[in-house]
């Protein structure tokens, strides 16, 4: 059933872009965290997050390459498509289920104030004229209606064993972690291990998409560190490079709430 609606919707005459869905890119389309035989299903646009199905598995699930550790890379957001393009009709997005894994339920109407907001403004009329249309014609076309996600996506991502996942080699290479494919090497220890992983988000993401920098230490500041300064010392990182290449994507820090924000 999943299968066969994903054809449907891949077949729609609508602009996927405008709900966060985008089609194109997606032969071969897949990071380092990509789950080995990953169908894909759209991806948001930026930071690399994309949406997958999974060999013999009706659940969609998200795909971040920002969320930074094992376990959180792939989290199912929909216990089948129908039931995720229901949530996406409900923010008439698919960005805000990536999100839900670590936004507090009380944040999570943001989204859609944020989205009112937008539509009084009267300046991206077109925009919202796509995502509606595209909206009505999923429903149509599928014969659902919108659906809150929130709770629904957060039980089935408490309940997600994230251990029968297979992985390729890159994965093992950039996380630093044995690979049961080649039992031979070396065991990194845990010291090296931390070591790899910083070195990777210092030199490799500040080299990346600007989002995927974004949420990134956007996460790490909501988590890990209480200051930009802190967090600097704490990565090694350059904090005039850091500021500059996400001032160039329209993000300034903010202190009051220690994290980065549209400007």
């Amino acid at each position: 059933m999943t299968r066969d609606d994903l054809k449907r919707f891949r077949a729609l005459d609508i602009d996927f872009e405008s709900i966060g869905l985008l089609q194109d890119g997606g032969d071969g389309f897949a990071y380092f965290c990509t789950p080995l035989g990953a169908e894909f299903v759209g991806r948001i646009g930026c930071g690399g997050v994309h949406f997958i199905l999974l060999p013999g598995d009706e659940r969609v699930f998200c795909v971040d390459p920002a969320m930074g550790e094992e376990g959180k890379y792939v989290l199912p957001v929909g216990r089948d498509f129908r039931e995720f393009l229901s949530f996406v009709l409900d923010g008439g997005d698919a960005n805000p289920l990536s999100q839900i894994w670590w936004l507090p339920e009380e944040r999570f109407p943001e989204f859609a104030a944020e989205d009112a907001a937008a539509r009084q403004k009267g300046d991206m009329a077109e925009y919202f004229a796509a995502k509606d249309a595209a909206c009505g014609a999923i429903a149509r076309e599928f014969g659902i209606v919108p659906a809150e996600p929130y709770q629904r996506v957060k039980a089935l991502q408490a309940a997600f064993d994230p251990s029968g996942l297979e992985w390729s080699d890159e994965y093992y290479d950039v996380l630093g972690l044995e690979n049961p494919r080649r039992p031979d090497e070396a065991i990194t220890c845990q010291g090296e291990h931390t070591a790899a992983i910083v070195a990777f988000r210092r030199e490799t993401m500040l080299l990346q998409d600007p989002y995927i920098l974004l949420s990134f230490i956007n996460t790490k500041l909501r988590d890990e560190f209480s200051s930009l300064d802190a967090l600097c010392d704490g990565l090694d990182a350059d904090q005039a490079e850091l500021v500059s290449r996400l001032s160039g994507a329209g993000y300034a820090y903010d202190p009051d709430t220690n994290q980065f924000k549209a400007v």
